[in-house]
């Protein structure tokens, strides 16, 4: 047999004690309650929790108070894991200049000169177009790298377009199929999404959920040009 924990006590008292309230108001002298409550001796008190932990099963009391523990955990779990994952990548920028996929992307972003407001506390998310995207978008406009580098106030409209100030991951994204994002420049982001494919803008998200200190990065496969 198991041996009945506090917890599991503390929970049987919590019920005696709504019991005994709900007779209580259900009689004619239930504004008599609280001199009923106060006159009940530590004796009496610990013989009705007795009388109803018995009315339990071993089991079932183990079952409630496992129960209880468990969703417990699971939240303090979550929190944790969010905040730790979080803390030990670093933010939005050091996330992207340890990538190789975004190397355009940085370059960009140090150029426009929006590096301080990309590693401040936000939090921010970016649908960071990888380099592919960039080179499709710079051989369809016609310009160079260097050609883009070297506008900032171009350059600092566009990658605008792809910030949020939120710290919005994947499933909150897809969340918003009815109500556009807007991101930073003013433009509407609108939301699709088709089985496991979202897309932003027009633009696939192929790798979704990489998380930063200060906000969260969606790489997508398509440049969001400004209308």
């Amino acid at each position: 047999m198991r041996t009945r924990t506090p917890a599991a006590l503390a929970i049987v008292a919590a019920l005696a004690l709504a019991a005994c309230g709900s007779d209580d108001s259900s009689s004619d002298d239930a504004a008599a309650s609280p001199a009923t409550t106060e006159a009940m001796s530590d004796d009496e008190m610990t013989e009705t929790t007795d009388d109803m932990s018995d009315d339990m099963s071993d089991d079932e009391m183990t079952e409630t108070t496992d129960d209880m523990s468990d969703d417990m955990s699971d939240d303090m779990s979550d929190d944790m894991s969010d905040d730790e994952m979080a803390a030990a990548e670093g933010d939005l920028l050091v996330i992207a200049s340890g990538r190789g996929d975004l190397t355009v992307l940085v370059a960009a972003i140090e150029a426009a000169g929006l590096t301080s407001a990309l590693t401040g506390d936000g939090p921010f998310t970016i649908f960071a177009p990888n380099d592919e995207a960039f080179m499709d978008y710079l051989g369809e406009m016609g310009m160079t790298a260097e050609d883009a580098l070297a506008d900032t106030e171009f350059l600092s409209t566009l990658l605008q377009g792809h910030v949020v100030e939120a710290g919005d991951d994947s499933a909150m994204v897809a969340g918003m199929v009815d109500n556009p994002f807007v991101s930073l420049a003013g433009t509407e982001l609108p939301v699709t999404v088709d089985g496991d494919t979202i897309t932003i803008g027009g633009a696939e998200i192929v790798e979704a959920d990489i998380f930063a200190t200060n906000g969260v990065i969606h790489v997508i496969d398509t440049v969001l040009a400004p209308a």
